[in-house]
């Protein structure tokens, strides 16, 4: 059983996943990464691995969108609106299936 972590991250270079060794990006903030080593974890990893918590990254994402926008404009567009409920209703269900399976 491979356990992941939610990390925040600030890496300046290309770095591989640490399952499927795919190249991952530079990035800074959030991102799964092996509880064990701090390898980072690609999004296709995690979502086979931890769906929750990719589900969740996903959610903090589309939030912090969001709320970029809200601060320059009196509402958000409703297309980044519709990407924010989209996001918690795939938390919502990722973390429901788990349940159900525990």
């Amino acid at each position: 059983m491979t356990n992941l972590v939610i990390q925040i991250r600030r890496s300046r270079k290309d770095e591989v996943c640490g399952l499927c060794g795919g190249r991952l990006f530079p990035f800074e903030g959030p991102q799964l990464v092996l509880d064990d080593s701090d390898d980072p974890v690609c999004r296709d990893c995690g979502r086979h691995q931890a769906p929750a918590l990719t589900a969740l990254l996903e959610l903090a994402g589309a939030a912090e969108r969001v709320g970029r926008i809200g601060r320059h404009h009196v509402s958000p567009p409703i297309t980044a609106l519709l990407d924010l409920a989209g996001a918690a209703e795939n938390y919502a269900h990722s973390s429901c299936r788990r349940l159900q399976v525990a």
